[in-house]
């Protein structure tokens, strides 16, 4: 017999694997530049240039990029940086992984250490974590009804589905320029750069992803002047587009997380020919996975009162979004530096969300980790007139998710909203941050689908050996359909034999069901 069927499909989790490996080595300060009286601010980033999968294993390969500003040890020059790059080829083995696998892989720099062995050499170690996650697609035919026939009858519920419709990864590029102001020198030699996000917006859209926020570009210079004295310049740089994505709809959900791919801030002439502009330019990769909320019928039971119909089922899973949530998380922290330093003026931070974890309760997700800053300084010692400090400071916030079950899986996004910096004294420093978190849950539901039906003839000896009258008293759990369905006949039937005008019954209703009636269905 002919089924209606749709299609649905599924994501799912196959495989992952998690690795963590140390990557750095000794490096040799070059000739030309000061040796190394203390390190001022680091940054490191990875950079994966290939990826290789295998039946059972992944091969990465890339490179581990460092930056560093440090206090030279020649007084005539106050700080200078050094910029560093480690190759790395790493495997991780991955049961059920295999060629052609959609393939994510994420990475953080869970610590990274620079020890100055001497003055003219510096020793890297950076414990980086690997992530790699395959997930898969399944695709199910599901029965919504059956092709019209005479006699035969189908009972359907309507199911609400969550269908995946994009999964991709897209780059939304920003650049921008900013003007020295007047009263600083001219651009001689860059010393240091850095651009982070804040405060970072996306929404979908009829046809797009909105992009809106902030990017804070920090700037380290020696002076075109007599003394190249050390300048610096922090700006924030806001932005606002959007990245187009055919056939996305503002009914659509998902998670967009982002990450930076790449940063530069470079010095320019200016209208004057004068190096007084910064060119700023950040590329920003979005991984996109975009649901859809389908509502169709799915086929639960069918029968005729000419031929016995036996349905072959199967149970197939789907999902459906349990919710979508925000939450803000408030982060405050206090550090004493060393007394005899004194802060005179902070320039400017780095700020990162390192260690984040994210696990199920009874009330929703907890996310978890820790907000790492590190905070350059001027100081009120002539004989190191620049300071750092690094300041770690945990947190903890709950994403409210009402009726959350065990089996849902979840996505979260953290972004860092806001950060700001304030010296309650000379010797202290207070950093209060707020932290953006989305969770996206997803309920893991099961269905049974009818994927055949097959016709058998009735047994009519038995049929003409029941009583020309029954009164029937409903069972628990039997409903109206189950009692025709038994009894060889129809719901509207037995409505009307019974003056009924809903389709509900009650445990040990009595209803009256005719042999005569019931007869007649097979004329």
């Amino acid at each position: 017999m002919e089924l209606k069927q749709h299609l649905i499909h599924r994501k799912y989790h196959k495989c992952e694997a998690k690795n963590q490996i140390t990557i750095g080595d000794d490096y040799s300060v070059p000739d030309g530049k000061p040796d190394i009286a203390g390190i001022l601010q680091k940054k490191a980033e990875l950079q994966v240039d290939e990826v290789h999968t295998e039946k059972g294993k992944i091969r990465v390969q890339g490179i581990l990029k460092l930056w560093v500003l440090y206090l030279a040890e020649r007084f005539s020059k106050a700080m200078d940086f050094l910029e560093v790059e480690f190759p790395f080829d790493e495997i991780l083995y991955m049961d059920g992984a295999e060629s052609g696998d959609n393939l994510k892989i994420d990475w953080s720099i869970e610590e990274l250490r620079i020890n100055i062995v001497h003055p003219g050499k510096i020793s890297v170690r950076a414990l980086v974590s690997l992530f790699a996650q395959i997930m898969g697609t399944e695709s199910h035919l599901v029965a919504e009804d059956m092709e019209e026939q005479e006699n035969i009858y189908c009972k359907t519920d309507a199911y609400t589905f969550a269908e995946p419709v994009f999964e991709r990864n897209d780059s939304y590029r920003i650049r921008d320029e900013v003007s020295l102001p007047a009263n600083k020198p001219n651009v001689q030699n860059v010393l240091w750069q850095d651009l982070q996000m804040r405060g970072l917006d996306l929404r979908i859209q009829e046809g797009k992803i909105a992009i809106k926020g902030e990017a804070l570009m920090f700037a380290v210079y020696e002076g075109e002047d007599e003394s190249s004295s050390i300048q610096w310049l922090e700006q924030t740089v806001p932005f606002h587009g959007s990245l187009e994505v055919t056939g996305l709809t503002g009914e659509m959900f998902g998670t967009l997380e982002s990450e930076i791919a790449h940063s530069l801030v470079e010095v320019k002439p200016d209208y004057d020919g004068e190096m007084r502009m910064f060119q700023v330019e950040l590329l920003l990769n979005i991984h996109m996975h975009i649901y859809e909320e389908r509502s169709c019928n799915v086929l639960k039971d069918t029968y005729s009162t000419k031929q016995q119909l036996i349905p072959q089922k199967e149970k197939i899973c789907y999902e459906k979004l349990r919710m979508c949530n925000q939450a803000k998380c408030r982060v405050n922290g206090k550090e004493k530096i060393d007394a005899d330093l004194k802060i005179l003026q902070i320039l400017g931070q780095q700020a990162k969300l390192q260690g984040k974890r994210s696990k199920m309760t009874d009330q929703g997700i907890l996310c978890e980790g820790m907000l790492e800053v590190q905070i350059l300084f001027v100081t009120a010692n002539d004989r190191q007139p620049f300071g750092s400090a690094n300041i770690s400071i945990p947190y903890s916030q709950l994403i409210e998710i009402p009726e959350i079950r065990k089996e849902d899986t979840w996505k979260v996004c953290e972004t860092i909203d806001q950060i700001f910096i304030t010296m309650p004294d000379s010797v202290s420093m207070e950093v209060r941050t707020t932290i953006n978190l989305t969770a996206c849950v997803m309920q893991q539901c099961e269905i049974e689908n009818i994927t055949a039906v097959t016709e058998e003839n009735y047994d009519m000896e038995a049929y003409k050996n029941l009583p020309g009258m029954m009164v029937h008293f409903v069972q628990p759990q039997e409903t109206l359909w189950s009692i025709a369905k038994e009894n060889r006949t129809t719901m509207e039937e037995i409505k009307k034999l019974n003056d009924l005008s809903l389709d509900e019954v009650t445990t040990g209703q009595k209803l009256l069901l005719m042999k005569s009636n019931m007869e007649n269905i097979f004329l």
